[in-house]
């Protein structure tokens, strides 16, 4: 069901179309942000339709992607043109298809940051949050904010709001982190965990308490699960829980952060485990994105990983393939891609001679291989990420993108460990 009403869509666009006032700079003019950032126009929203498979306005053009470069560098379509232009699900879309064009709006690869982009996704986060979403922290590129949406009003799904404050009131002392009274040791520590030092992300204006605090609010949930365990762990090691437990006042909160933490370790699932040891091996930011994205999405929003389930697929293919001197380009589709890889590797069912006793077993194997890539694509075309909806799109739940999730692993870990071999 769509919850961004019509009045938030037009405010959305009059954001992007003529900027915003900042109050403390009253009498001086709005800060502006153009939506494709450091790109073109048409190169920004190739990344999220299909431009040359889309009609075109213009009778002298051959699809919408000629269509825009021409009348975008001729400067005569108004500045709101994406807004109003029915060929794309924004003004009267389902909610995703505007979502994932905001997030895509502040994506690292696009997004101009010697511009004032900051003051303006702080106004669409709130004017999303009044209809019931917000973005948030989903990962990193070279150190950089990576934004996705969710449902505000669920923001976790594998620990509740109030088990989240239970561990902050525990580990939070006053401006500091348990005994971390050093901004750079609690920075190692929390690099060592999730990869960023909290401190230095957030700012010296910011202390290690609500450093910790706002990480939770903005960041994607497997990190905050992640440091929230490596916390806990760490105090209960520490001279600081032994007093504590003695103190009436925190009996009751340990209590609670004890038997969240035992559920939330008994909760890492296979398929996390799979991914994880997949972001070992490709050395990509691209593909550590990708992966990191995925898990993420699973619960957060299930129709986007099932979309990146797709991708995972498809940037492991071209991996392997671009390692071992293939010439890819972008001339093969995606059932081309597979089935060049699996020729490539020579896993493909014609590859098994007859003379092996286990041929028939071995060749069924294989042959779902191929099975489960065409799926999981088949699966992200009518349920997944990456094209425009009609109103009775009705997308699937976690389960369903847990399972895409799943077989994308084991498929990638099979082709990615069978090309490490053929290198030995």
């Amino acid at each position: 069901m769509n919850k961004i009403t019509a009045l938030t869509r037009r405010n959305i666009f009059d954001v992007l179309t003529n900027g915003v006032k900042i109050p403390a700079l009253a009498g001086e003019q709005p800060l502006y942000y153009n939506f494709w950032g450091v790109l073109t126009p048409v190169t920004f929203l190739n990344r999220i339709y299909q431009l040359n498979t889309m009609r075109s306005l213009d009778s002298r053009c051959e699809n919408a992607e000629d269509d825009i470069q021409r009348h975008t560098l001729l400067g005569d379509y108004p500045n709101e043109w994406i807004f109003t232009d029915d060929r794309f699900p924004l003004k009267e879309g389902r909610d995703e298809g505007l979502l994932d064009f905001l997030c895509e709006i502040f994506n690292p690869e696009v997004r101009d940051e010697f511009a004032s982009w900051k003051p303006i996704f702080k106004k669409l986060n709130e004017l999303i949050t009044k209809d019931g979403y917000e973005f948030y922290i989903s990962g990193l590129i070279s150190g950089r904010e990576v934004y996705s949406w969710r449902i505000s009003k669920r923001r976790f799904s594998k620990l509740s709001t109030d088990e989240v404050k239970d561990f902050l009131n525990l580990f939070e002392r006053g401006e500091y982190v348990l005994d971390f009274y050093e901004r750079e040791y609690f920075d190692k520590f929390t690099t060592e965990n999730i990869g960023i030092g909290l401190c230095e992300f957030f700012g010296p204006s910011m202390s290690m308490g609500k450093s910790l605090s706002k990480f939770t609010c903005e960041w994607n949930e497997d990190d905050v699960v992640k440091l929230l365990l490596a916390l806990y762990g760490y105090y209960e090691k520490n001279d600081e829980y032994q007093r504590d437990k003695n103190n009436p006042r925190l009996l009751d909160t340990i209590k609670k952060c004890e038997i969240a933490a035992k559920r939330l370790k008994v909760g890492v699932t296979i398929v996390n485990e799979k991914v994880d040891d997949m972001k070992k091996n490709f050395s990509s930011t691209y593909m550590a994105s990708q992966i990191e994205l995925m898990k993420t999405m699973q619960s957060e929003n299930p129709t986007e990983a099932i979309g990146k389930a797709k991708e995972f697929i498809e940037s492991c293919c071209k991996t392997i393939l671009e390692e071992d001197g293939e010439d890819v380009g972008s001339k093969l589709k995606y059932t081309q891609l597979v089935d060049t890889t699996l020729n490539h590797l020579k896993v493909t069912p014609s590859s098994i001679p007859d003379k092996k006793p286990e041929a028939d077993s071995i060749r069924g194997v294989l042959g779902n291989l191929k099975g489960i890539a065409i799926n999981i694509n088949n699966l992200r075309n009518r349920y997944g990420s990456g094209h425009g909806r009609s109103a009775s799109f009705r997308g699937l739940e976690e389960r369903h993108a847990k399972l895409a999730v799943g077989s994308a692993a084991v498929l990638v870990e099979f082709l990615w460990t069978t090309h490490e071999r053929s290198k030995k």
